[in-house]
Parts: structure tokens; C-alpha cells; sequence
């Protein structure tokens, strides 16, 4: 069972942007393995490589958010996750505005339709990603009328990206 398992009957999946800070740096990513977890308390759980420096930042600081995109940010999230904030400014590049946070450290997204302020629970490295379990604290989402549609990851298709009715 390899990589065709994963997108011949996984996809397409939810993509969102996980955002993570220290002091000293903050970044962004796009995931799309991302899931619900727990009601009580609220928790959601999603698994990042290994050698993502979102992942370094949030086992840093034990605090993550997670913003929910729509189409209109499918570039941002197309660059999110295919470079490393090692390397570039994907806040910048990406033309992304850090907000703060009300609970952690870590930025909201303010072009998100949501976000989702987290604490970790627990992380556990499983292979080539780690797994983090995270406990939502904060809820912020857009106040506008006419949000856009859900952004879904569709590496197993021709499209990378496809638009939720």
C-alpha cells in the first residue's frame, strides 16, 4: 500500500492553513490531513512532515492556529504548501495578513473564513509526519455576508484544487 492508496481513495480532502510562532519567527503551511477529533472538549487533529518548520514552531510553543481558506486563496495556499518558510516569507509572498491572536501566539490569518486558536494536547512522530492533536480555545470566523466555498486538495485528480458546491 503506497502513495495510490492515499489518493485513489482519499481525495480530495480539506485543505486549511496552519499557522505557528516563537518569539523569534512565525510561519505558515497549508494541510489537508486534518481532522475533527473531539467534541469535549473541542479538538482537531492534523499531521505535518516532519521537516516542516510550522511543525518546529508549534512542538516550540505548544499553541497553533488553524485558518480556514476559500477559493480566493488558493494561490496563497498553493505557495503555503510547496515551499518552505525556511526560505521565504510565505505570509509576504503569499500576501497573507499575520493578526494577532487573542489566546496564542501564533497569528491568525485575516483573508481566512475562520480560525481556529489551539492549544497541543500531544504530538507523536508517525513515519515521515507527526501527528498533533490540538485543543481549539478560540473561535474567530468572518463576519461577512457572501463567504466563499471550501478549498479541497485533489492531488489524486487532474486538478490540484477543486471548488466545494
Amino acid at each position: 500500500m503506497g502513495k495510490e492508496f492515499f489518493h485513489d481513495f482519499l481525495y480530495p480532502r480539506q485543505v486549511v492553513l496552519v499557522t505557528a510562532a516563537t518569539s523569534e519567527k512565525a510561519n505558515v503551511t497549508a494541510a489537508e490531513w486534518v481532522s475533527p477529533v473531539s467534541e469535549k472538549p473541542p479538538a482537531i487533529a492534523l499531521s505535518l512532515a516532519n521537516s516542516s518548520l510550522t511543525l518546529e514552531l508549534m512542538c516550540a510553543s505548544m499553541e497553533f492556529v488553524v485558518a480556514i481558506p476559500d477559493e480566493r486563496l488558493k494561490d496563497a495556499v498553493l505557495l503555503c504548501g510547496t515551499t518552505s518558510g525556511k526560505i521565504i516569507d510565505k505570509f509576504e509572498e503569499g500576501k497573507l495578513t499575520p493578526v494577532k491572536a487573542s489566546r496564542v501566539s501564533a497569528p491568525l490569518v485575516k483573508e481566512a473564513k475562520a480560525n481556529l486558536e489551539c492549544k497541543v494536547l500531544s504530538y507523536q512522530s508517525v513515519g515521515s509526519h507527526t501527528l498533533v492533536v490540538g485543543e481549539i480555545i478560540e473561535v474567530h470566523g468572518q463576519k461577512e455576508e457572501e463567504e466563499g466555498h471550501s478549498l479541497l486538495f485533489n492531488q489524486g485528480g487532474k486538478r490540484l484544487f477543486e471548488i466545494k458546491a
